[in-house]
């Protein structure tokens, strides 16, 4: 189900082409398509949206992507509109603190929040490995979202947003390079991911959790935590004579504090790593790894593709509390924290091949248990002979070879491409 665009998918295109035109043909067609999905299912009109929000990292065009969705959906001159470039995976969750800011600024007004992944621009030709990481990882995606504090839209709304923040721990040089577009020795621009990336991101995840787990914790949680801390402060007092300090610093079972996780889905080892950082159970990790089984790393949108996935299976019922964790370069990292007003069980279009179904870890490429051992787990939870056995598998499984050039019936499926996106999205402008 993961999306790349034609021109550098190597079964249309026998060169990829990075060009801005293609790079906004792009952008279009994925602004275009959940831009027009939310006004539908809100039924509001594009001259109803008072602030839009929107979001890419590479791809930063002049004029900006804002100035382009309201050209395309004829929006109002009076519109506030923002473009937040080179913010990353963490967005879709961070800005929220930025809508949630203008909505008290602006008190009533409706909000249209678009989180985007334009791989156009950020495809990497070249033959570093760490930026190579990037084009295997990443694929196209966007979410568009509605957000208000109009009294009169509690009725309609699905969602109560409770608590949002952010961490931003790019003063320290270690986490500000973790991940850099920059370029190569031959000078060809990529997206570089550092080994130190997943550390760092465990990091700034780390200290946001500590400031939102005393707003989401339960009453008998602060017992445990109060008699956690009365313990060790007495047994340092004491050296020990009163009684012995606890083994471990108190972390509070966030299972308790939510009913669902919505984890960005930067990849495995990512989701493995936030997995064993917040002591979470495989069923809750699920929505998650699906996202990113189905549709690999969509950036800022991801944690939207995961909530979806929550809706079109029917899992959120009422008063239900949804926790959502963005982290991206900077580093940086955005927590969120919902209660659902009702229940829900809405197909989302990315999600109809399920036809409403929840998928089992059975389904999923690699196992997510945590007591579940496997050739195909963490590099870190198998023996060196396990690991050596996997790399000759992965070494003697075949490779696809591309033709040099793309035969006329290609050529003609690659043109069909590039001319459908200003059509579907000239489309969608016209039916406002």
């Amino acid at each position: 189900m993961t999306a790349i665009p034609a021109c550098i998918l190597p079964v249309y295109s026998s060169e990829p082409k990075t060009d801005l035109n293609n790079a906004q043909a792009e952008a279009k067609m994925v602004y275009g398509q959940v831009i027009n999905e939310v006004l539908r299912k809100t039924g509001l009109k594009p001259t109803d949206i008072d602030i839009l929000l929107t979001n890419t990292s590479v791809y930063c065009p002049t004029p900006s992507i804002a100035s382009m969705v309201v050209n395309m959906f004829k929006m109002r001159e009076d519109i506030e509109c923002y473009h937040m470039g080179g913010m990353g995976c963490a967005f879709g969750v961070l800005g929220l603190n930025l809508a949630r800011d203008m909505l008290i600024a602006h008190p009533g007004k409706i909000c249209l929040f678009v989180s985007s992944e334009i791989l156009t621009s950020a495809f990497y030709p070249g033959e570093r490995k760490e930026a190579l990481v990037t084009n295997a990882l990443f694929r196209m995606g966007g979410s568009a979202v509605i957000l208000t504090n109009n009294p009169t839209w509690r009725g309609h709304s699905k969602y109560q947003l409770q608590h949002c923040l952010r961490v931003h721990t790019g003063a320290s040089d270690r986490a500000f390079n973790t991940l850099n577009w920059e370029p190569d020795e031959n000078g060809v621009n990529g997206l570089v991911v550092t080994k130190t990336l997943p550390g760092e991101a465990a990091v700034a995840l780390e200290k946001a959790m500590r400031k939102m787990a005393p707003k989401i914790m339960t009453w008998g949680q602060y017992a445990e935590a109060g008699i956690h801390y009365t313990q060790a402060y007495a047994a340092q007092v004491s050296s020990g004579r009163l009684c012995a300090a606890p083994p471990h610093k108190y972390q509070p079972d966030f299972t308790r504090c939510a009913d669902h996780f919505l984890l960005h889905a930067g990849g495995y080892a990512i989701l493995r790593g936030i997995q064993k950082g917040l002591r979470l159970p495989a069923d809750k990790m699920m929505p998650s790894f699906a996202s990113l089984s189905d549709f690999g790393n969509t950036s800022s949108s991801s944690t939207w593709y995961t909530w979806s996935y929550l809706e079109s299976t029917g899992s959120v019922a009422k008063s239900q509390t949804v926790l959502q964790v963005g982290v991206g370069g900077g580093m940086k990292s955005g927590i969120a924290y919902w209660r659902a007003l009702r229940s829900i069980k809405d197909i989302h279009p990315c999600w109809a091949h399920l036809g409403g179904v929840p998928i089992n870890e059975a389904d999923l490429p690699r196992p997510i248990s945590n007591d579940y051992k496997s050739v195909f787990d963490l590099p870190s939870s198998r023996s060196q002979e396990e690991q050596k056995k996997a790399m000759e598998a992965a070494n003697s499984a075949p490779r696809v070879s591309v033709l040099a050039a793309a035969s006329d019936a290609s050529k003609s499926h690659q043109q069909q491409q590039q001319s459908a996106a200003p059509q579907v999205v000239s489309l969608h402008a016209a039916a406002y």
